[in-house]
Parts: C-alpha cells; structure tokens; sequence
C-alpha cells in the first residue's frame, strides 16, 4: 500500500486506514461495497502469473550483486517504448487520485466516511490491476521480460544517480585542493617570528578550521563505498553516454510513483523484480 500511495497524489490512504476497524465488521456489506476493488485483487492475481509466464518466454540474467549492466540500445528503446505504452493509464488514473484528495482532503485531519473508503479502495484497485495491465501488454508487444525491465530500470536510475554523485565528488575535491592551498599560504605567514600574538591566534585558528572543511569533504571527494569492477566502471560510463544520447526521452519516462506499480509484489518467481526499489 505505501508504495502505491507514495507520489501517486491520492488522499485516499488516510481515509482508508481511519476506517478499517469498521470495514472488518461490516463483512460482507462491505465485501459488496469495495467489488470494484475485490476484482481487482483477483486480476492482480492472474497478471502476476502471466508476469512469471514472460520471464519463461524471454529468460533474462540478472548481473550478479555489485556488477552493473552493460546495456545495449536496442534493449534501451524497447525498454522506453514499453514505458510509453503503459504510462498513459498511470496519468489517467493519477489525474483521477489527485481529484479523489480534492474531494475528500488529503492530510492528517481529513475525515474519513465509510463510502469514501470504499471508494478509495475500488480506485486504487482498479488503479494497480489497469496499470499492470497495460505494462504487461506492453512487455508482450516488445517481447521483453519483468526481470530485463525491471533490472534496466534500476541500472538507469542509478546511472543517473552515479553521474550526479560524480559531479559532486569532482567539485569536492576542486574545493579540498583550493582548501589545501589556503593552508600552505597561512603556514608561510605563520612563520614570520613578528607576528602580533592576536594575529598569530587569528592565523591559526583559520588554518585549524580548514583542516576541519578539508576532513569533511575528504570522504566525498575520494568517493565512498564498494569500488566499481573495471568492468562494471567500463560498463557505467557506456551506459551513461546511451542515456544522455535518448534523454529526452528518459526524462519524460522517469516516473518513480509509476514504478511502484510495475515494481512492486515481486515473487521468488520474479527474481530479480523490485531490485534496487525500496519500501
């Protein structure tokens, strides 16, 4: 439920949870109120069995933990494509949540009646059962498996990540060696024997707090974390320069809301489904 809700707009969630105590004892009356949602769950049902079926018909190794995929642009725009299809239904029913939170309110003093929560159950059945279905429709038509989609969409996401995280790691380190500099001139003028006491403490107390700067940017500018393969580096630059190369594209289809519907409920029989995506 939270990564439905989460960037999807919908004021329904906190209708919803303020009125399950009563929705358990309305059994089958509210069984019959939230139809429109109970069809759904059993769509979502059969949907997750023909997600298994793809991965069988277009098998997919997933890389092994810490390597990045190299990917390949055919496989990239097939990728897009299958995301063009299937977001024109998230938009629809995304204009149809925010209207939903106009209606009933949204924030944490909305007051939930009992219709409105099945209301809101019904759209974000309906919701999760059309968008699956239009990205498994998709993924048909392109021939393409959840496993290969959904590991392409995190090997994206993390590119685009990775560059932003190497741009900031360049300018550290640019402001770590002005910094560096700053702290050889003052120690030249800390050796002049006649300065005043109140100009050698001013001195020294600057030079300290730039040892301190140089220590807290040290960490970003030398990068963090588990070193990179050569080849996974190899791959990562490559992938990279693919994606600026259909950005226009990307950015259009990056929709983070969109892959908690396609990513989400991954089975062991969907290995790999929902990597790199958290809660």
């Amino acid at each position: 439920m939270k990564k439905v809700l989460i960037g999807v707009g919908i004021g329904c969630g906190v209708i919803i949870l303020g009125i399950v105590g009563f929705m358990v004892v309305g059994g089958l009356w509210v069984a019959n109120k939230a139809s429109d949602g109970l069809a759904a769950v059993k769509k979502i049902e059969t949907q997750q069995k023909e997600l298994v079926e793809l991965n069988k018909a277009h098998p997919f190794t997933v890389p092994a933990d810490g390597e990045v995929l190299a990917l390949k642009e055919d496989r990239l725009t097939t990728y897009l494509s299958v995301r063009e299809s299937s977001l024109p239904v998230f938009k629809t029913y995304e204009e149809k949540s925010k209207a939903f939170g106009d209606k009933h309110g949204s924030g944490d003093d909305a007051k939930p009646s009992f219709d409105s929560a099945m209301e809101a159950m019904n759209l974000l059945g309906t919701m999760m059962a059309d968008v699956r279905a239009a990205y498994i429709e998709g993924l048909k038509k392109h021939g393409m498996s959840p496993n290969e989609f959904q590991t392409i969409t995190t090997t994206v996401y993390a590119s685009m990540v990775a560059e932003s995280s190497a741009a900031v790691q360049q300018m550290s380190a640019k402001a770590v060696e002005a910094m560096e500099k700053q702290v050889v001139e003052l120690d030249k003028k800390l050796e002049d024997g006649s300065l005043s006491a109140d100009a050698r403490a001013q001195l020294e107390e600057a030079r300290t707090g730039l040892e301190e700067q140089i220590e807290a940017l040290s960490d970003t500018a030398n990068g963090t974390g588990e070193a990179l393969s050569e080849a996974s580096k190899k791959a990562a630059a490559a992938n990279m320069a693919l994606i600026k190369k259909h950005e226009e594209r990307v950015k259009v289809m990056a929709n983070a809301a969109f892959d908690g519907f396609v990513l989400g409920d991954a089975t062991d029989d969907l290995s790999g489904a929902g990597a790199g995506v958290e809660d």
